[in-house]
C-alpha cells in the first residue's frame, strides 16, 4: 500500500486496522534505542526505548499511542512493549540502565501488569512515567509499581515541570529519576530563570534521593550549561539520536568535550573528590555499604560500626547542596557517612561528613 502523506484523525475508525496489523505483525513496531549520558565521565549509563511503528501512513509515535488509546489497543501495545524491553536486558552493555514508557493508569490493566510482573527480577528496567496521568484511585496500578520495585525495578517520572498534577505524583512516586522536560532544557544556556528552576528540580529531588536527567539536550551550548549545573544525566540529539542498535561509547570527540567541561566546573566543588573507598556487598559482617538483592544500596555503617539507612548522593552534586541534605536528616541521623553512587546505582564509595563540612568550608574561602 503507498503510504499516505498524512494520519488521519486518532477517532477514525481506519486506525482501528492500523493497531490490528501491527499488533499481528510484530516487525511492524520496532524499538530504538537512545543513550542516556553521564554528564561527568561521557559514558553511555543507560537507554531509552522509543517505539517507530510502520503503518499505512507516517504518524509519530505519540500519535500511534493516542489511537491506540482510543480504539482500546493500548494495554495490548504496551505490554508487547513491556516484554521486549525486559527481554532486551540480555544486550545491555555492562553497568548501564534501560528506561521504557508506560502510561501508570494502565498499570491497573491486568495485561500491562502481567508481562511486568511475570518476571522475577526486572534489575536494570527503569519504568518511565508521564505525569500527565494520574496513577488510579483505587491503588491498584500502585501496587503493580511497588511489586515492580521489590522486584528490582527503578521508577522515573517524565516531562518534570509541565503537567497540573506533577508536584502531586511527584510526592507520591518518589521517583528514582526525574526528567526535565525539554521545554525546560531548550535554551537553558541563555536563560537564567530556567537555569534557576532546573537547580530547585534537582536540590527537591536530590533531597529524596532520586537523579535528574535532561531530556531534549540539541545543542553544545545547553550541554555545556546542564554540566555547569551539576546535572547528572543527559539525552538528546546533541547526545545521540535513537536508533536500531545500541550505542555503547559516544564518539571519541563527544565524550573528551563532556569530560572537560566537567573539568573545568571543578570537582573542588562537588562530591566526587570527597569518595572514599568502600566495599559494597550482602555481607553485613565484612562490607561497609550494604546491598539489597536488587542491588540497590540498603544500608551504611555509621561510625559506630552499627547499620543505618543510607543517604546516596551523585558525584556531580554540589558540596552545599549535599551538605544541606545531610543536615535535614533527624538529629541522629546528621553525621551517618553519605553513599556516593553512579546513576546505573554502582557503589563509588563513601562521604564522611566531616569531610563534606571541610571541603565546603575551603571551597567559600573561609
Amino acid at each position: 500500500m503507498d503510504a499516505e502523506p498524512a494520519a488521519p484523525p486518532v477517532d477514525d475508525p481506519r486506525w482501528r486496522d492500523a493497531l490490528r496489523s501491527v499488533l499481528d505483525e510484530p516487525a511492524a513496531h520496532a524499538l530504538h534505542a537512545q543513550p542516556i549520558v553521564d554528564l561527568t565521565t561521557g559514558s553511555v549509563a543507560g537507554y531509552e526505548l522509543l517505539s517507530r511503528f510502520d503503518g499505512p501512513w507516517r504518524a509519530t509515535p505519540d500519535v500511534w499511542f493516542a489511537a491506540a488509546q482510543r480504539w482500546g489497543a493500548n494495554p495490548a501495545l504496551q505490554a508487547r512493549v513491556l516484554e521486549r524491553a525486559v527481554a532486551t536486558r540480555a544486550d545491555l552493555p555492562p553497568n548501564t540502565f534501560l528506561t521504557v514508557n508506560v502510561d501508570p493508569h494502565l498499570l491497573a490493566d491486568d495485561l500491562v501488569a502481567g508481562a511486568l510482573l511475570r518476571h522475577g527480577d526486572l534489575s536494570r528496567v527503569v519504568l518511565e512515567l508521564t505525569e500527565h496521568t494520574r496513577v488510579d484511585e483505587a491503588g491498584h496500578a500502585m501496587a503493580v509499581l511497588g511489586r515492580a520495585r521489590s522486584a528490582g525495578a527503578l521508577v522515573a517520572m517524565d516531562d518534570a515541570g509541565t503537567g497540573y498534577a506533577g508536584l502531586e505524583l511527584l510526592l507520591a512516586l518518589r521517583p528514582d529519576i526525574v526528567k526535565l522536560d525539554r521545554a525546560l532544557v531548550t535554551g537553558i544556556d541563555t536563560d537564567p530563570v530556567k537555569r534557576a528552576l532546573a537547580e530547585v528540580f534537582g536540590d527537591l529531588v536530590g533531597r529524596m534521593d532520586g537523579w535528574i536527567l535532561a531530556e531534549g539536550v540539541e545543542t553544545r551550548g545547553e550541554l555545556e550549561a546542564l554540566i555547569g549545573l551539576g546535572v547528572p544525566l543527559g539525552q538528546g540529539w546533541a547526545l545521540g539520536r535513537p536508533q536500531p542498535q545500541m550505542l555503547a561509547t559516544l564518539p571519541d570527540e563527544d565524550a573528551a568535550h563532556i569530560r572537560a567541561t566537567a573539568s573545568r566546573v571543578s570537582l573542588t566543588g562537588n562530591v566526587a573528590s570527597l569518595v572514599r573507598p568502600a566495599r559494597a556487598g550482602a555481607d553485613r559482617d565484612r562490607d561497609d555499604v550494604l546491598l539489597a538483592d536488587s542491588g540497590l544500596v540498603a544500608g551504611v555503617r555509621d561510625g559506630s560500626g552499627a547499620w543505618v539507612p543510607a543517604m546516596t548522593v551523585a558525584p556531580s552534586a554540589s558540596l552545599a547542596e549535599v551538605a544541606r541534605r545531610a543536615m535535614l536528616r533527624p538529629e541522629p541521623r546528621r553525621w551517618d557517612p553519605l553513599v556516593c553512587t553512579a546513576a546505573n546505582g554502582e557503589v563509588l564509595g563513601t562521604v564522611p561528613i566531616d569531610i563534606l563540612l571541610l571541603a565546603l568550608c575551603d571551597s567559600s574561602g573561609t
